[in-house]
C-alpha cells in the first residue's frame, strides 16, 4: 500500500466549491479508499507549524456532501514537515501556492527525505499572462511554479498547451524538462431529478424573455467578458439576449459600471449572480449558444459542460479552446467583437448553419472523472516503480 500525503488547506477553509476544489474532491472520492493507497489529508497549522492529520472517512464524505461544517474532520493528531519520510508520495492538487507553506521551503525538506512529489499543475496563467491576476497570486506562483520544476518527480497537466507552455519556460530557463503526464478532467456531471423545480424564478423569467447567448464562470479580466458587452452594445442589442452567470472577481469595476448603466440590464442582457447548479444546467439547456472569449485557460470546462449537454459553442480562436473543443465549435478571431457579431448573426439569420452546429455536439461523450482519476492513480504508483 502506496502513502500518500494530501495537502488540503485551502478546500478546508474555501467557501466555494468549484474549479480547482472541485477537481481535488472528485479524485478523493474515486481514490480516497482505493485499496492500493493509504491517503493521509492534511492541513498546515501556523500556530503549531505543523500539519493537522485529518479524519480520512470523515474527509472522504465531505467532498461527497459539501457540508459546511468541518470542525468535526479534524483530528488532534500532528506531523511535522521534517517527519513525512520516504518510501511515500507528497502529491499537491489544491491551490497550494496559496498556502502558508512555500514550495520553496517545503519541496526541498521532503527531498532530503526521499519522499517523492507530484505536483497538478491546472495551468501556469500567472506566469504567461501577470497582467490578468493579483499580484500577490503571480508571487506567489512563481515561487510554487519555480519549486515544481527544480523538485517535483512529476508534474500533471490538463491539457497539452499547458504542458507545451512548461517546456517553453524551461527551455527560457535552461531547467531540465520534467517528467509530464497529461490526464485531461472529467466532464461527466450527475442528472438531478427534477432539477427544474429548484431553478430560481429569475433564472426561469430570464429564459422566457427569448433567444440569449450564456457565458459560465468567475467575471474577471482574463475571461474578457468586456467582449461580449462591447458586442452587445455595438451590434447585437436588437437580435439576441446576453446572460452573464457567475461570482464577480477583482479588477472588474468598470466592466460592472458599463454593464448595469446599460439601459437594456435586466432587460436583455443579464448578470445572474450566486446560482445554483440548477440554475446553471437550466441555463445551458436554454441557451442558443454558449459564448467563450477568454483571453486564457487552463481547460475551459464550460466547453465540455455545454457539450455535454448539447449546446453549441462560440469560442475564441486559442489554442487550448482548439484542443478542448476541436471541430464541434465555431471560433472567432480573438478579440474581435465584429467577427464575433457576424458569427452570431450569421447563425441567428441562418436556420441551416445553426443547425449544422447543433449537429456536432449531438452525442458527445466527455472523458469521465473515473477517467481522471484512473490516470492520477497511474501517475502516483507510477513513481515508486
Amino acid at each position: 500500500m502506496i502513502k500518500v500525503y494530501l495537502d488540503v488547506s485551502m478546500v478546508m477553509i474555501g467557501t466555494s466549491f468549484t474549479g480547482i476544489p472541485r477537481v481535488l474532491m472528485e479524485i478523493v472520492k474515486r481514490l480516497g479508499t482505493d485499496e492500493e493507497f493509504n491517503f493521509h489529508f492534511i492541513e498546515y497549522d501556523s500556530k503549531k507549524d505543523a500539519y493537522r492529520v485529518l479524519k480520512t472517512l470523515d474527509f472522504i464524505e465531505f467532498c461527497k456532501t459539501k457540508n459546511d461544517n468541518r470542525n468535526h474532520i479534524r483530528s488532534n493528531e500532528y506531523i511535522s514537515i521534517e517527519e513525512i519520510g520516504e518510501d511515500c508520495i507528497f502529491f499537491d492538487c489544491d491551490t497550494a501556492w496559496k498556502t502558508r507553506v512555500r514550495r520553496s521551503f517545503l519541496y526541498p525538506i521532503l527531498k532530503q527525505n526521499n519522499v517523492k512529489i507530484i505536483t497538478l499543475i491546472y495551468d501556469i496563467i500567472s506566469i504567461d499572462y501577470p497582467q490578468f491576476c493579483d499580484q500577490s497570486d503571480v508571487m506567489n506562483f512563481v515561487d510554487y511554479f519555480g519549486a515544481t520544476l527544480l523538485y517535483s518527480d512529476k508534474i500533471i497537466v490538463t491539457s497539452q498547451d499547458t504542458k507545451d507552455a512548461i517546456f517553453y519556460h524551461c527551455l527560457k530557463t535552461n531547467v531540465d524538462f520534467p517528467e509530464i503526464d497529461i490526464i485531461p478532467l472529467g466532464g461527466d456531471f450527475k442528472k438531478k431529478e427534477n432539477a427544474k423545480k429548484n431553478v430560481k424564478k429569475e433564472v426561469k423569467d430570464i429564459v422566457s424573455k427569448g433567444k440569449y447567448l450564456l457565458m459560465v464562470g468567475t467575471i474577471e479580466p482574463r475571461k474578457n467578458h468586456k467582449l461580449l458587452l462591447k458586442a452587445y452594445k455595438s451590434y447585437l442589442r436588437y437580435k439576441i439576449n446576453f446572460v452573464f452567470a457567475g461570482f464577480s472577481g477583482q479588477g472588474m469595476d468598470d466592466f460592472f459600471a458599463d454593464l448595469t448603466s446599460d439601459p437594456d440590464y435586466n432587460n436583455g442582457i443579464w448578470h445572474v449572480k450566486n446560482a445554483s447548479d440548477d440554475d446553471i444546467d437550466y441555463l445551458y439547456k436554454n441557451a442558443f449558444a454558449m459564448v467563450f472569449p477568454s483571453y486564457i485557460e487552463g481547460y475551459g470546462l464550460p466547453i465540455i459542460e455545454s457539450f455535454v449537454r448539447e449546446v453549441p459553442v462560440i469560442a475564441a480562436d486559442t489554442n487550448i479552446n482548439r484542443e478542448i473543443a476541436g471541430e464541434r465549435a465555431i471560433f472567432f478571431e480573438q478579440d474581435n467583437s465584429i467577427e464575433l457579431s457576424d458569427v452570431v448573426s450569421d447563425l441567428l439569420e441562418n436556420e441551416q448553419k445553426y443547425n449544422e452546429l447543433c449537429e456536432r455536439v449531438k452525442g458527445y461523450v466527455p472523458k469521465t472523472w473515473d477517467d481522471t482519476a484512473a490516470g492520477i492513480k497511474k501517475s502516483l504508483k507510477g513513481v515508486v516503480k
